[in-house]
């Protein structure tokens, strides 16, 4: 059916590419497509995905015109957000987002399973998701576990609420709870917990399949630094300010590079 066809700027925003770009692939015959009674050019979904547009088997370029466009401050696509150093999980790889090489997953999330989107990391709207707020500069939502109220009290009341949306929990098993609703791009482990220096609360947010891809810091103490170096995640220093949390959430959400967990 013609409205399950793409537009020419649909396409283009999928695979990264300007409308131009579309066209000169349409009219030198690499880009399958059917033209309207008005002249207009519609692509089929399947020919996106069957070409591979926008990655290393794209057509080849002509012109600084057919170069990807900017992506909005965030410098992954969701397959290298939610990756390891940029490198698509398993399950990444046969989903209709990676095939495309699209630059928005939350374009193409409106196509449906049907379509060959796997919604791997879809288990909230896309507007709660960690990379659609990335990609969108909206603030970036951050869960904070720690018993310290002096920190709770100092940092929940400086810290600028259009860069970070700010949670706290006391425990893992509030924590916990709190996923249930408010899903973290960010989560900062206070050392002064035992259940993080010896290793079971990492553990079980690495684990955690309702927060793919979340990054996770530990707040270190003094005297915690050799139980904390075991566990093999990044840390900062404890206690930190609202300042320092707002730059290290800016960071880590728009650097393809900072991987956000490793799972066995």
């Amino acid at each position: 059916m013609d409205s399950d066809l793409l537009r020419t700027g649909e396409v283009a925003r999928l695979c990264g590419v300007t409308p131009d770009a579309v066209l000169k692939w349409i009219k030198k015959g690499r880009l399958p497509a059917t033209q309207t009674p008005g002249g207009h050019y519609r692509v089929s979904p399947e020919t996106v995905l069957a070409l591979g547009l926008a990655g290393p088997d794209q057509p080849e370029s002509d012109s600084a015109a057919e170069a990807p466009v900017e992506r909005h401050g965030t410098a992954a696509r969701c397959w290298e957000y939610f990756g390891h150093h940029g490198v698509p999980r398993d399950s990444c790889r046969s989903c209709v987002v990676y095939l495309a090489r699209a630059q928005n997953c939350y374009h193409l999330a409106a196509l449906g399973e049907q379509h060959g989107h796997k919604r791997q990391f879809c288990q909230t709207e896309c507007a709660d998701c960690s990379f659609y707020r990335a990609s969108h500069r909206m603030a970036t939502a951050v869960l904070v576990i720690t018993q310290d109220e002096g920190l709770v009290r100092r940092v929940g009341k400086e810290t600028d609420a259009s860069r970070v949306f700010l949670r706290f929990a006391r425990s893992g098993y509030e924590s916990s709870m709190v996923v249930e609703q408010f899903r973290p791009a960010m989560i900062v482990l206070d050392s002064d917990l035992p259940e993080v220096r010896q290793g079971p609360l990492p553990d079980s947010i690495l684990h955690d399949g309702r927060i793919p891809g979340v990054r996770i810091f530990v707040a270190c103490r003094d005297g915690h630094q050799e139980a904390i170096d075991e566990l093999g995640l990044p840390t900062i220093t404890a206690p930190f300010s609202a300042s320092e949390l707002e730059q290290l959430a800016e960071r880590v959400v728009h650097d393809a590079s900072a991987a956000p967990r490793d799972v066995a």
